[in-house]
């Protein structure tokens, strides 16, 4: 979820025990945790443990809690086999935005197998959950999000980029030393939201490391997909005009009235332009200028109206609820039952971490001052089609915050051999079941050499569903199950 515009040292507890190529199963284990130390940095380990206590999670499947230490920085990770056939099924990595939004939200709210109950005091088992077909693992990065954490005196990281880092190195551990059997499983990178940013850029430093380092542990990247992502804040910003002024998010008629509309259209200009310049020099005096011309003359009109009791950016067809800063009241039920003693207990959270947050203001800070926030991630997604990487954007139509006019307005315009195809084709209804989910566009480009068998063909998609907001698996879970099924599965919507 994107928050902000669209929204101590364990050495005298754990004992690095190195091992290369060795089942989990084998390893020796240090204070529960068994501990895999990387064969390329001293600085890289994972230590990890199998979760038992189904009441924690009742996930239908083998479930595995740790900690990713990178240096002085300790990124916390839940991983669920999946239900069916984890030798054989995909492995996902699912990334809440923010920037510093836990992925507990992911995992408890939306997606994972198990969901916060009405109370906040435990969970319940989740029929969509998206690990039925797949194994997938959540990661509350970059520390200090969630259960992750610094040792004192650790600047905070500020960049999708450093982010990046940090998570090919835990995705190295994990495939080559703590699982094995997973370095050849097709590997997908999906989120939501600011994840617009940690995705394309995890997945193109994957794509150069594989490229830089061949003899090294490669990550079977095969495709991205990302929710309601934040990828172009310049073209967010050109989409709010189309989603509160018009039906075509799916409502009988605009939010907004005339007057209202008359004011965003004649200030989308220089909110345009301006933005443009921020994109050729991203400076981040100029891009704030440039930010606060478009919040001043097209995003105050809504949000600054949204919040408890308000608006809600999230969904225009709800009000944001009274009892979350993030409208939706499963998120403060989370943190209330993830700081609870016995979970603690059960998840083995190290002293250092003082408290459980869904949202780090910290981490968001830091990634306002870098100008993270302002910068387009379309060059990265251009250089994973190209190194015939799959991506998938999809969107819930009701979402403001990254809408879907915004985000098809950067995927139209971005310069590549699949553009004239994207571009040309109308949009098209895809369904499950026999009903009607969404629409979608997407195009198959072939690259590569036929007579030498090298070519390969590669998608680029773009899917909504209607009457969905931000959280695409939480107002539709059922239809989230089946977008997420037939990308991987089938790679398409038609």
């Amino acid at each position: 979820m994107k928050l902000s515009t669209c929204f101590p040292l364990l050495s005298s507890v754990i004992t690095f025990a190195f091992s290369s190529q060795v089942p989990f199963q084998d390893t020796p284990q240090v204070e529960a945790f068994q501990v895999y130390q990387s064969a390329y940095s001293e600085h890289h380990s994972i230590r990890i443990k199998q979760q038992q206590n189904e009441t924690l999670c009742n996930a239908h499947s083998k479930q595995y809690t740790g900690w990713l230490d990178v240096g002085h920085k300790h990124l916390f990770f839940w991983y669920f086999e999946s239900q069916s056939n984890p030798s054989s099924d995909p492995l996902l990595l699912w990334l809440t935005g923010g920037p510093g939004g836990s992925s507990m939200i992911g995992l408890l709210q939306e997606l994972g197998p198990c969901l916060i109950n009405e109370h906040g005091n435990g969970t319940v088992y989740n029929d969509y959950g998206w690990s039925k077909n797949a194994n997938i693992i959540f990661v509350d990065q970059p520390a200090p999000v969630g259960f992750s954490y610094l040792d004192k005196g650790t600047p905070i990281p500020g960049t999708s980029f450093t982010a990046a880092e940090d998570m090919h190195h835990f995705l190295q551990i994990f495939v080559s030393d703590v699982f094995p059997s997973l370095l050849h499983t097709p590997f997908h990178i999906t989120g939501e939201s600011y994840a617009g940013h940690y995705v394309p850029s995890l997945g193109a430093q994957i794509v150069s490391q594989n490229i830089l380092y061949p003899t090294r542990p490669q990550i079977n990247l095969t495709s991205i997909f990302v929710g309601n992502g934040y990828v172009s804040p310049l073209d967010t910003s050109f989409g709010y005009w189309e989603t509160l002024c018009t039906t075509n998010p799916g409502v009988s008629e605009p939010i907004f009235n005339k007057t209202r509309c008359d004011i965003m259209a004649a200030n989308l200009p220089r909110c345009m332009a301006l933005g443009n310049i921020c994109y050729a020099n991203p400076d981040p005096d100029i891009c704030f200028v440039a930010g606060k011309a478009c919040w001043d003359g097209v995003i105050v009109h809504y949000d600054g109206e949204s919040g408890p009791g308000g608006r809600n950016r999230f969904n225009i067809h709800h009000p944001c609820d009274p009892s979350s800063e993030l409208c939706y009241p499963e998120i403060p039920a989370i943190q209330d039952y993830l700081n609870l003693p016995w979970v603690w207990d059960a998840l083995g959270v190290p002293k250092a971490v003082e408290n459980y947050s869904v949202v780090s203001w910290d981490v968001e800070l830091a990634f306002l001052l870098t100008n993270d926030l302002q910068i387009s991630m379309q060059p990265q997604v251009l250089y994973l089609l190209e190194n015939s990487i799959d991506v998938l954007f999809y969107q819930g139509n009701f979402d403001l915050a990254c809408n879907t006019a915004g985000n098809l307005h950067w995927a139209n315009t971005m310069a590549w051999k699949g553009q004239p195809w994207f571009v040309a084709q109308g949009k098209r209804a895809w369904g499950d079941g026999g009903k009607d989910i969404g629409w979608f566009k997407e195009v198959k480009v072939r690259e590569g050499d036929v007579s030498e068998g090298n070519e390969r063909e590669t998608t680029f998609a773009f899917a909504t569903v209607d009457r969905a907001g931000h959280m695409v698996p939480y107002d539709k879970p059922r239809e989230a199950l089946a977008l997420v099924t037939k990308w991987l599965e089938k790679r398409s919507f038609a």
